[in-house]
């Protein structure tokens, strides 16, 4: 009965347990972290950036001892205004959720800025190397301004003070310089594409002699669009020579990098293009009389060359009887020549003839055979009187062999006596015993001999 009361508590106590699958515990934890943290600001270093083609960022945010996912989409990122990058210190608000699929915790970043220096002048100074690698600022690309500009294009605002002051320049300068403007934001969301626009609209539709694109003073933020790498490039494209004309001296936008001419105000730039008709009226009026004088003198110059030339020229039949005289006396001269020439040649000639002859290949054959055949005849003799030495040496030789030949010794009435069947040459008594057979070598034939007595050297 104990025992069944038992068991009955254990199931009870099982019944009233929550259990929670991997996805509801997730589920679960990602709602409280979202509840709880709903926007933060979360510092750290960028680590392990990446675009895929979606186009959002994915990075690591870390500090010293730890470090979170992150991810910004790309909807997120149309009012950054600089690349992040690995190493870049960050201020980010983000949320805080849950990847449920890989139940890890991350931050889910909706707007970046840097720490340490402006977001504005991180994107200027990024932009800015870039394009500079590019060669977007080199010198060399740079275009001219026409010295009188008759069509003259602007690019800035249609109320602003920028295209007043050129226009007041230009027509107390040179009123008959044209001025045709193109009216743009020039500050604000959109004013870059607009200023883009104007500048490749000129060039595509309406070709002018200048272009000045600009607008009056203002912050570094209300001066951006002229930073922007569309409005650089439609700059850099450009076939009409622009001058920038930002009004603040202080900070160098990239529009002022890549102008042809950078000018400090608008009235500045309309100076460029539009000369004081009076000094220009005076300058013509100079150069005319300059041209007036120089042309006199030129005329008088010539008057005088054309008399010192008659002077000197001579009725054309004395001129033909002097040409006569000088055929003759060269056609003299090339007889001679070529007589002598020929004497010289032919003197030459014979010296060669009688080189070749010296140097003839039959003479040169004999002399050859005539060598040869002495050559020959020494050989014979040298040949014969070798082999004599050569036979009376060797037959030297064979005198003295012969008489340390053992034949020759055998042929006196010696033997040699060698054991059976070693071989073995006797030369002592002791080397045999009785009834040993031994070799007996004379010098015609050999004997088999036993040894009946051995007798010993005392």
């Amino acid at each position: 009965m104990e025992s069944n009361d038992t068991t009955s508590f254990e199931v009870d106590q099982f019944s009233e347990r929550r259990i929670y699958s991997v996805s509801e515990l997730t589920r679960e934890i990602r709602g409280l972290l979202e509840d709880h943290f709903p926007f933060i600001w979360v510092e750290g270093e960028i680590s392990n950036f990446r675009v895929p083609a979606s186009g959002h960022y994915y990075f690591v945010l870390k500090d010293a001892q730890s470090q979170v996912r992150c991810v910004m989409f790309r909807s997120q990122q149309r009012w950054m205004r600089f690349e992040p990058e690995d190493g870049l210190h960050v201020l980010c608000q983000a949320r805080v959720t849950v990847y449920e699929p890989r139940g890890e915790y991350q931050l889910l970043v909706d707007a970046m800025e840097p720490r340490g220096i402006g977001a504005l002048q991180l994107a200027y100074e990024q932009l800015k190397h870039r394009l500079d690698a590019e060669g977007l600022f080199d010198p060399e690309h740079k275009k001219p301004i026409p010295f009188l500009t008759q069509r003259l294009g602007v690019v800035t605002s249609a109320t602003g003070a920028a295209i007043r002051d050129i226009i007041r320049l230009v027509r107390r300068r040179y009123s008959n310089l044209e001025i045709y403007l193109y009216p743009v934001r020039v500050q604000g969301e959109g004013a870059a594409e607009e200023i883009a626009e104007g500048i490749e609209t000129f060039n595509a539709e309406f070709p002018v002699d200048a272009l000045i694109v600009g607008r009056g003073g203002g912050s570094w933020e209300d001066l951006w669009a002229f930073n922007e790498e569309r409005v650089v490039r439609a700059i850099f494209a450009s076939r009409i020579p622009v001058i920038s004309a930002v009004g603040h001296e202080i900070d160098t936008t990239l529009a002022d990098l890549v102008a042809d001419v950078r000018a400090p105000t608008p009235s500045a730039a309309a100076e460029l293009v539009a000369q004081h008709k009076e000094a220009l009226e005076g300058h013509l009026d100079d150069s005319y009389q300059r041209l007036q004088g120089r042309a006199r003198q030129t005329l008088t110059l010539a008057g005088e060359r054309l008399l010192n030339t008659r002077q000197r020229l001579r009725h054309p039949a004395a001129r033909l009887a002097d040409l006569r005289l000088r055929l003759d006396e060269h056609t003299q001269r090339l007889e001679l020549g070529s007589r002598r020439a020929l004497s010289a040649e032919r003197q030459r000639f014979l010296r060669v003839g009688d080189q070749l002859l010296h140097l003839s290949p039959e003479r040169r054959v004999g002399d050859f055979r005539v060598s040869l055949n002495r050559c020959s005849r020494d050989l014979g003799l040298f040949t014969r009187q070798t082999l004599k030495k050569k036979r009376q040496n060797l037959e030297r030789v064979f005198v003295q062999l012969d008489g340390l030949s053992p034949l020759s010794i055998l042929a006196r009435g010696y033997s040699i006596t060698t054991t059976l069947p070693e071989g073995e040459v006797v030369r002592a008594a002791r080397q045999v015993g009785k009834d040993d057979t031994v070799r007996v070598r004379l010098y015609e034939g050999s004997l088999h001999c036993k040894v009946t007595k051995v007798q010993k050297t005392n």
